[in-house]
């Protein structure tokens, strides 16, 4: 076959999208005609449509050294070279290729395009303006030229069977907050272009819209037209990993970190999928880059301190914590985590911990919390444990359960196991999230639910166990209201006070059943490091025979492992006799 009609048959397979077979023809060519600009051209084009950028460069380069004035040349190679990110490359391409050829309204389009991509205003203007002049009907000029001088009512005039100016139009909707107006123009403009830019947004407006699902079909549609779209690429991963999906999820966040490793976005959130799956070191490193990359954020910094926490690394996860918290001190449930970081440095080095306690006191005198701290790390009765109280349980209420079940709490088990069921009303103080009224309640009883925080008493409710509940201290609640109860419980409440004589005392004569948590070595009670009261069973067995309880049935119980050990308590239930 002669030359002339391999390079025909060759063309013939590119266009009909045979493109190895033409490739291959092409390739042939080379080795007896090396300097064929069309050809090296042609196998620049091949490469393009493939996505090998880097390839179609080097092709377009060759041929532009066989053809220094062929037009296509350099405007093919503009196109390659925007795709692989080197602006300024692609804008000499496109200058070049116009000085071929000036009145070409594609390069003009393009040239301008590139420079809008570099935030290059007034030059992309002007080139979308001389576009215009060489072709006055030129759609994408016109739609360009309107979007960057703002121009929106010629946006809505042309829109019609114009995809990205439909897009244009649903980008602004959606940057409004108007995400069904978004929505409804981007699945316009998706059924007249396959775009990735179209799909990818549609997809963000799909997620805010709750259509998760949907969304994450057009984020696919958007990756398999370019799998350089940055958008596309996180949402994906974001959503696969909400799905649980989270080898996909590891995939695309990797992928993320390639196309841009200095947003944020990709490391701190698969960090995040990381830690729950305990994968903690990765998740710890993928932090710290986090952290590097925007220190101005002071969630990373205290989610990379509760790594180094579960790590026990507890001086290194105080820094970053107190970091966090100087600068978002309105984060109150960090505050908690920072006062059980003390705790546990405490326990191996209490003078450090307590040094640092007093620093952390002299600086936000009037934060509950290291008020509270202050006292229990030095030992002594608290002011603030009502305010306290309520803040913690506010604070916990979301994840109080699960946390309970971490740490094998039993005293609801227990008090089920010795004393249910039980008849009549009862009195729930600090009911919680409603535990207790969940394992006993019967068609024989009713329960009252009285509780400090108001979170818990929301959960609480959703149980639909309660005839009542009521947002109130306990001890003011109980004073008022007690003669209406058969029993009174408290399940590991009363740890959270240190003198039980008034609370025990104005529960008497209602059946009476309770925890404490328990310490032999203190004469009646002690505020413990970690906010807790421990009491002496002597001393609550005198205020039950004071307050006039006597039946009294009392049991040693594991009431949950904290930190690795199991945490003593006694369980007891009073009665008055007849």
């Amino acid at each position: 076959m002669s030359y002339q009609l391999m390079f025909q048959k060759a063309v013939e397979l590119q266009q009909n999208g045979a493109l190895n077979e033409a490739e291959q023809i092409y390739r042939q060519i080379l080795e007896t005609a090396p300097e064929n600009a069309d050809v090296w051209n042609l196998l620049g084009l091949i490469a393009q449509s493939k996505g090998i950028h880097n390839e179609a460069v080097s092709c377009f380069y060759k041929a532009a050294e066989y053809a220094p004035q062929h037009f296509p040349v350099f405007f093919n190679l503009g196109i390659s070279l925007g795709a692989l990110g080197k602006d300024i490359e692609a804008a000499e391409a496109y200058r070049k290729a116009l000085e071929i050829k000036p009145d070409c309204k594609e390069a003009r389009l393009a040239l301008g395009n590139l420079y809008w991509h570099k935030n290059e205003l007034e030059k992309a203007k002007t080139e979308f303006a001389k576009a215009l002049e060489i072709d006055t009907d030129y759609l994408p000029a016109r739609t360009n030229s309107a979007e960057i001088n703002d121009d929106e009512k010629t946006l809505e005039k042309i829109a019609q069977n114009n995809p990205q100016a439909l897009y244009y139009l649903g980008r602004r909707s959606a940057r409004k907050g108007d995400f069904s107006g978004a929505e409804a123009k981007l699945q316009e403009a998706d059924q007249l272009s396959e775009s990735d830019e179209i799909k990818a947004l549609l997809g963000e407006c799909l997620t805010v819209l709750g259509e998760k699902k949907a969304a994450l079909s057009k984020f696919y549609q958007a990756y398999n037209l370019n799998n350089h779209n940055y958008a596309a690429v996180i949402n994906i991963a974001d959503l696969e990993a909400e799905n649980h999906n989270f080898k996909e999820a590891e995939c695309f966040y990797k992928r993320a970190a390639e196309l841009n490793f200095s947003d944020v976005r990709a490391h701190a959130n698969y960090a995040e999928m990381l830690y729950q799956n305990k994968r903690t070191v990765e998740a710890l490193e993928e932090y710290r880059q986090a952290v590097i990359i925007a220190p101005e954020m002071p969630e990373l910094s205290y989610n990379l301190a509760v790594i180094l926490k579960d790590l026990q690394e507890y001086e290194q996860a105080l820094d970053l914590m107190f970091y966090a918290f100087y600068k978002a001190p309105q984060h109150e449930d960090w505050s908690f985590n920072i006062a059980e970081t003390l705790v546990l440095l405490n326990e191996n080095a209490p003078e450090k911990a307590r040094k640092i306690c007093e620093n952390w006191y002299e600086k936000m005198p009037e934060n509950i919390v290291v008020k509270h701290l202050w006292a229990s790390i030095n030992h002594k009765e608290s002011e603030t444990d009502k305010e306290y109280n309520r803040l913690l349980f506010d604070n916990f209420a979301g994840g109080y359960e699960q946390t309970l079940k971490n740490i094998n709490y039993a005293v609801v088990d227990k008090i089920s196991e010795l004393y249910a069921p039980l008849k009549g009303k009862i009195l729930d103080l600090g009911c919680g999230t409603g535990l207790l009224a969940e394992k006993l309640k019967t068609d024989d009883n009713e329960f009252v639910g009285v509780d400090i925080s108001a979170k818990m008493l929301a959960i609480a409710k959703e149980k639909q166990v309660y005839k009542e509940l009521q947002q109130a201290d306990i001890i003011e609640y109980s004073a008022n209201n007690k003669t209406e109860f058969d029993y009174v419980t408290a399940a590991d409440v009363f740890c959270y006070f240190g003198d039980l004589k008034k609370i025990i005392k104005q529960c008497f004569p209602c059946c009476l059943i309770f925890s404490v948590e328990t310490a032999e070595k203190v004469e009646k009670y002690e505020l413990q490091a970690n906010g807790r009261y421990k009491h002496n069973l002597r001393y609550v067995r005198e205020l039950l025979s004071e307050a006039g309880y006597d039946d009294v049935a009392e049991t040693e119980i594991v009431l949950r492992c904290e930190n690795g050990k199991d945490v003593k308590g006694g369980l007891f239930r009073a009665t008055k006799k007849g």
